[in-house]
C-alpha cells in the first residue's frame, strides 16, 4: 500500500512539472520577493510597533487639541454629548446617563466594500476624548498575520468604553469585525456596547434637505468641510494591495488621513444631531439649523414619545418662523396636545390657523377637519362640524386623491 501511495505522489508530480513547463518564464511561481522599502511606513506616519502575546502590529496615534477646527467648527466649542439626545437619535434607552467621555467613535478601512467574511479590516480608527484633548488611535496591520494581535489590543482598548459610534457601522464595521473575531476565536467586545449609528438618524432628520446623507455631503452641509486631495473610498482596497507587495509607505499615509477625517467628522456630527434634538436652548455655537431640520427634530422626537422636547422645538418654529414653518410646527404641536387630551390647548391652535388675519399657507383644510372632528365627537355640535366638513370639501384642490374626497363627503 505504501509502494502503491509513492507511485501515485511520483506521477502527481511529473504531472506538475509538465505542467510548469508550459507557464511563461519557467516553473517558478513562488510570490514576487519583497523588496527593502525605500520609503519606510514610519517616515509618513507617527505611530510605533505594539507587541501583544500573539503577535505584533503598528499603530499610529495622533491629538487634537480643543483648539483645532473641522470645517467651520471649533473642538473646543462643542458641549459635551447630550446623551439623552444619544439615546433619543439610537432608539436605545441604555444610552441615556452614561458618561459622554466614555464613549469611542470608530471606523475601519477594509479589503473590499462588499463585506463578507473574506473581508478584512486592515486599519480600525478609534477616537475618544481625554480631558481638554481628543485621541486617535489607528491600528494598521502590515500583514495579514497581524490580524489577530490587533485585534486583541483593541479589546483591550475597549475594556472601560460604555458606547460606541459609528456611521454606517451597525450593517457593516461592527458586523465585520465581529466576523473577524469569530475567525480568530475571540470575544467580541463590541457587541454588548450600545451603539449610536449616526446614518439612520441623519437619514431621518435630513433627508428632506440633502440629496445624500452620504459622510461627505454631511460634512459640506453641516460643518463647512471640503475635503481636499482625498483618497476616494474605492481605491482603498487596491492601494493596500500595494502595499502588501511593495510595502511603500507613501501608498497608505492617504489612507490613514482619510480614516482620521472620518472619526473626526464623527464626532462633530454626533454633536450637530444632537443638538437639533435638544432643541432652541441646546447650547450650541455654531449656526443655528435650518427651520426644515428643527421639523425633522421634531417629528423624530414625537415617534419617539419625547413629547416635552418636541413642545419645546415647535413652540420656538411657531413663534419666530415664516408662515409655511410656522403652521406646519402649529399643526404638529395640536396633534401632540390631542393624544395628551389636552382640547383647550388644541382646540386652539386649530381656531388660530383659521383666523382671518392668519395666512393660511394654501392649507386650511387640516384644521377645519380638526375642528370638525372636535365639533362632532366632543362638543356634539353637529351642525358646525357639518359646515366646517362643507368648507374642507370646497377648498379639497383639483389634486386632492378620491380618497380624501368621500372621506369628507362621508362626515
Amino acid at each position: 500500500q505504501s509502494e502503491a501511495s509513492s507511485l501515485k505522489i511520483g506521477a502527481l508530480r511529473r504531472r506538475l512539472d509538465a505542467i510548469l513547463a508550459r507557464r511563461p518564464g519557467g516553473a517558478d511561481i513562488s510570490p514576487p520577493r519583497r523588496q527593502d522599502p525605500g520609503y519606510p511606513l514610519e517616515e509618513f506616519i507617527s505611530g510605533t510597533e505594539i507587541t501583544t502575546a500573539d503577535g505584533r502590529f503598528f499603530c499610529a496615534a495622533s491629538t487634537w487639541g480643543m483648539g483645532h477646527c473641522h470645517g467651520g467648527r471649533r473642538l473646543g466649542d462643542l458641549p459635551p454629548l447630550d446623551m439623552d439626545g444619544v439615546a433619543i437619535l439610537a432608539n436605545d434607552a441604555a444610552l441615556a446617563g452614561l458618561d459622554p467621555t466614555r464613549g469611542v467613535f470608530l471606523d475601519t478601512e477594509t479589503t473590499g466594500l462588499a463585506g463578507g467574511t473574506g473581508t478584512v479590516a486592515f486599519l480600525i480608527g478609534l477616537g475618544w476624548f481625554e480631558g481638554a484633548r481628543f485621541v486617535v488611535k489607528q491600528l494598521f496591520m502590515r500583514d495579514f498575520a497581524e490580524e489577530r494581535a490587533a485585534l486583541l489590543f483593541l479589546g483591550e482598548l475597549m475594556a472601560d468604553r460604555q458606547f460606541l459610534v459609528t456611521f454606517n457601522g451597525k450593517a457593516f464595521d461592527a458586523n465585520l469585525l465581529a466576523a473577524r473575531f469569530v475567525m480568530n476565536r475571540l470575544a467580541d467586545p463590541l457587541v454588548s456596547l450600545p451603539h449610536l449609528d449616526l446614518l439612520h438618524p441623519a437619514r431621518r432628520l435630513l433627508r428632506r434637505r440633502l440629496d445624500n446623507v452620504r459622510l461627505g455631503t454631511l460634512e459640506g452641509a453641516l460643518l463647512g468641510l471640503e475635503r481636499e486631495g482625498d483618497i476616494p473610498g474605492w481605491e482603498i482596497p487596491q492601494r493596500y494591495f500595494q502595499w502588501l507587495r511593495r510595502r511603500d509607505g507613501r501608498l497608505v499615509a492617504d489612507i490613514f488621513a482619510h480614516n482620521r477625517l472620518d472619526v473626526l467628522s464623527m464626532v462633530f456630527l454626533a454633536a450637530c444631531l444632537t443638538e437639533l434634538i435638544g432643541g432652541p436652548c441646546s447650547g450650541t455655537a455654531g449656526p443655528p439649523p435650518p427651520d426644515s431640520d428643527l421639523l425633522a427634530a421634531a417629528r423624530l422626537c414625537i415617534q419617539r414619545g419625547e413629547t416635552t422636547r418636541a413642545e419645546g422645538i415647535l413652540t420656538d418654529l411657531q413663534r419666530r418662523s415664516g408662515p409655511i414653518t410656522a403652521r406646519q410646527a402649529a399643526a404638529l404641536l395640536s396633534l401632540i396636545h390631542k393624544r395628551a387630551g389636552s382640547w383647550r390647548q388644541a382646540v386652539g391652535i386649530w381656531q388660530e390657523m383659521l383666523a382671518p388675519d392668519r395666512d393660511s399657507g394654501g392649507d386650511a383644510l387640516f384644521p377645519l377637519l380638526e375642528l370638525a372632528k372636535w365639533n362632532e365627537h366632543r362638543a356634539h355640535d353637529y351642525r358646525t362640524a357639518l359646515d366646517l366638513a362643507c368648507r374642507a370639501l370646497a377648498m379639497l384642490p383639483p389634486q386632492g386623491t378620491a380618497a380624501e374626497a368621500e372621506d369628507l363627503r362621508r362626515r
